[in-house]
């Protein structure tokens, strides 16, 4: 590479990513892209060397400088990059070192200038240009300097999301601590408003609080813009939650858009205006159609149909008569534009009158704007060919989304093939009836809210409602059951990411169970259990079963109602409500002999072992383990043989029983490692660990709890995190270093409070004693002053910390 002056710095571009080294700042697509320092650091190193091979040693000592680190720290740190960058950015040269792979550009900008770092925030980068609202951006900017709670109203389809987006992006540099989007549009249930913000703003489920109170304490110091999106039908959650945080939120600013107000004091409402129209009565050429924004809008979005569509003095005041039609409404000028691809301006001009004056005679007393807007979204379905209009009706029961290959199961049948799906949505894309998204090579599709509201409205009035959303039903549980069978294969991560797109779609699949069909709904929340309670979504998860199970008739299935019990017994444990949890497996395991199923009765004698570990009653965990195991073989295989062997470990080292707990345990670990479960392999290596440790063997606890760290980094199980901080911690306390072990437990202490994992019984039990050493060698201060540094590290430096090799008797 050549030498740079110093008037220039160089930066580097590979596929949608420019990386920065001089601002620290990795891009994608424009949009700033979240890297830990630590990957920033080894990204920089590998991209600087480009297309060759990078040792482990020289990464190890350009990325850790001066300290001394384990090589999985590395393998870490390139997991978290090849989530963001893809799988083959980065080539890994067997036990050698690693490649950058991706073709690299590198360019020299002059330096000099001051670049704001970029706020943090979730807030996308739009395909289409902002049109125009000039003068409505610098008056909601002078307002946000008045007001803590802004909320912009207006008609579906005025712009006020795109607006609020907008705004977010411009006034980004002003809140330390970003701007957030929570999208309320397709959250069907109030009581998950709070829920939803956490999730927002990186926030788990904590034992023992609410969300609320959760975003209490993480926003209490914060300066932060947070902008609520289409909050109109979850009205009195919305106010309740905005209302709380802002009494005991100093320094937090709420934005919300909605087609009514929250009705709380101090709320500033911004009614949003329609775009600047042209007057159809005087004439209009290209240059004065300008001057408005509507007419602007409407020409950038033709020039999408048609790239080369100009103005002419015959199609001025077409465009000017359109506009002034549609009032000026972005959405429905967007709609209008869409149909240059097919008809001329002076066409599209013609059918919007007449349509007009039909919906106005219908509809007198309904509000202008959305008289209009009803109008032409009326008049763009009766343009589409029976095949679209059932297409669009259809699709309407998904909620937040959907892909081509669950549109084939749902919508398919009825006059519309399978094959013919594409078309179909192919064709209400074009049409701007639909809109797409790619996400991971993978193209999802989505309606404008206001769009899918009015085919909902219409596949209900035609008497087809139930019909789809049974389809949308059977299609979820059909995901789920598919989910539930490879979960614990090697396919496990693949089927977590489908199931986390796809959560939208399964609370709406599970509210319609609740009125229609609680039998389905109890097998997708069964099949399902395990993905919200390694997620955070455990009280959810507990409602749902807890609701099905109220609505469920008496004469339903029986396997059923125990698988459901089992379900929610084991979030229950996740929970730490033991005498809930114990008196649902009881009543489960009652109803398994009932019917005599022996392949879901050993997997409730596990749910039952697993109980009583954490409750530490060893003696009546053994029983449990030992009676699956000897089920096991006959009914379900070898994989609950090995949950069973897992147990039975537990049961045995909490006995005092090593020698054979720990034959166990590495039959355990072998087998996982063989199968590819990674996600329980970590949970199997942090009990390792901890057991070892126990028993006097620091060393290969160490081993076995780097192995689990890494693990958990790149999967992202926080659990598996917490558990392999806390275990380095207990090996720092045994070996002679317990200001590094008090250091170690306060990150750890504060990841579980950010991420609500409660110790069980039996863990409090471990944590307590090895607590118990420390303090008996620092003073209270001492002790207080690490834990306090260790609560005030980031994950990044907590993780180094751990894998970092202790040098002396104490860091």
């Amino acid at each position: 590479m050549e030498p740079v002056s110093d008037q220039n710095v160089v930066r580097y571009g590979f596929g949608r990513f420019e990386l920065q080294p001089d601002e620290r700042r990795l891009l994608a697509s424009g949009a700033p892209v979240a890297v830990k320092p630590r990957a920033f650091d080894l990204l920089v190193a590998l991209v600087e060397r480009h297309g060759r091979l990078v040792t482990k040693e020289k990464l190890l000592a350009q990325v850790w400088p001066g300290v001394i680190v384990e090589e999985s720290a590395v393998h870490a740190q390139i997991s978290a990059l090849r989530k963001v960058l893809g799988a083959d950015a980065i080539a890994t040269v067997s036990g050698v070192g690693y490649r950058f792979a991706l073709e690299v550009v590198e360019s020299q900008v002059e330096s000099g200038f001051d670049s704001p770092t970029p706020t943090r925030n979730n807030l996308v980068r739009q395909l289409t240009s902002f049109i125009g609202r000039e003068q409505q951006l610098a008056e909601l900017k002078e307002l946000l300097n008045r007001t803590r709670l802004l909320t912009l109203s207006g008609a579906g389809g005025c712009g006020k999301s795109r607006l609020a987006l907008e705004l977010g992006v411009q006034v980004a540099d002003a809140y330390a601590d970003g701007v957030w989007l929570v999208e309320l549009a397709a959250l069907a249930d109030a009581e998950l408003v709070p829920q939803a913000v956490a999730y927002v703003l990186g926030l788990k489920e904590r034992a023992g609080e609410t969300f609320t109170d959760t975003l209490l304490g993480h926003l209490a110091s914060k300066h932060l813009l947070l902008v609520l999106d289409n909050a109109e039908h979850l009205l009195a959650a919305c106010a309740e939650l905005v209302r709380t945080l802002a009494q005991r939120c100093a320094r937090l600013t709420v934005l919300v858009t909605s087609r009514e107000h929250l009705g709380l004091l101090g709320e500033l409402t911004y009614r949003v205006p329609s775009l600047s129209v042209p007057d159809p009565e005087q004439e209009q050429v290209a240059e004065t159609l300008l001057a408005h924004e509507s007419a602007r809008l409407f020409i950038d979005r033709a020039r999408l149909q048609q790239p080369y569509f100009v103005v002419t003095a015959q199609s001025a005041p077409a465009i000017a008569s359109i506009c002034a039609h549609l009032d000026g409404i972005p959405l429905a000028i967007e709609l209008a534009a869409a149909r240059v691809r097919a008809l001329s301006v002076e066409e599209v001009n013609q059918r919007l009158e007449e349509r007009f004056r039909l919906l106005t005679d219908r509809s007198r007393t309904a509000l202008p704007r959305h008289r209009t807007l009803r109008a032409l979204i009326d008049w763009s379905y009766d343009l589409l060919s029976d095949g679209e209009q059932a297409m669009l009706l259809r699709v309407a029961v998904f909620a937040g989304g959907w892909t081509l290959a669950s549109a084939e199961h749902v919508c398919a049948g009825d006059g519309i093939d399978a094959v013919d799906i594409v078309e179909r949505l192919t064709s209400l894309v074009d049409k701007s009836l639909v809109l797409t998204e790619e996400r991971a090579g993978l193209t999802r599709y989505r309606m404008l809210e206001t769009v899918r509201q009015y085919a909902a409205e219409r596949l209900r009035v035609n008497g087809e409602e139930a019909r789809w959303r049974t389809r949308h039903l059977a299609w979820s549980v059909a995901l789920a059951e598919e989910f539930w069978q490879g979960v614990e294969g090697p396919e496990q991560d693949a089927l977590f990411a489908r199931i986390a797109g796809a959560l939208d779609n399964l609370r709406a699949a599970v509210a319609w169970a609740i009125e229609s069909d609680p039998v389905q709904g109890i097998r997708l929340a069964f099949h399902v259990w395990s993905f919200m309670d390694l997620r955070g979504h455990v009280s959810e998860g507990r409602k749902w079963l807890t609701r099905l199970l109220e609505v469920c008739p008496a004469d339903a299935s029986t396997l059923d109602r125990a698988r459901a019990l089992r379900a929610a017994a084991q979030l229950a444990i996740s929970q730490g409500d033991y005498l809930a949890a114990d008196s649902q497996l009881q009543e489960s395991i009652a109803l398994y002999r009932e019917i005599n199923d022996p392949r879901d009765m050993v997997r409730a004698l596990l749910s039952q072992a697993r109980l009583k570990v954490e409750l530490a009653q060893y003696p009546e965990a053994e029983v449990l383990a030992r009676e699956a195991i000897d089920r096991a073989p006959d009914a379900v295989g070898m994989l609950n043989v090995n949950n069973s062997r897992f147990y039975l470990a537990l049961a045995l080292h909490g006995q005092g029983r090593w020698a054979a707990a720990r034959e166990l345990f590495h039959q355990s670990l072998e087998e996982d490692r063989r199968m590819g479960r990674r996600r329980s392999l970590v949970a199997f290596l942090s009990e390792v660990g901890r057991a070892e440790c126990d028993e006097g063997r620091p060393d290969l606890a160490r081993g076995h709890f780097a192995e689990c760290m890494a693990i958990a980094m790149e999967i992202g199980s926080p659990p598996g995190i917490i558990e392999s901080l806390e275990g380095i911690a207990g090996v720092a306390a045994a070996t002679g270093a317990p200001i590094r072990a008090a250091r170690l437990w306060g990150a750890a202490d504060a990841l579980r409070q950010e991420d609500g994992c409660p110790r069980s019984i039996r863990e409090s039990m471990i944590f307590d004693r090895q607590v118990s050493r420390v303090h008996d060698t620092l003073t209270p201060d001492q002790f207080d002053q690490a834990w306090n540094q260790g609560r005030a590290m980031t994950l990044d430096d907590a993780v180094q910390l751990a894998l970092t090799e202790q040098m002396h008797s104490d860091t």
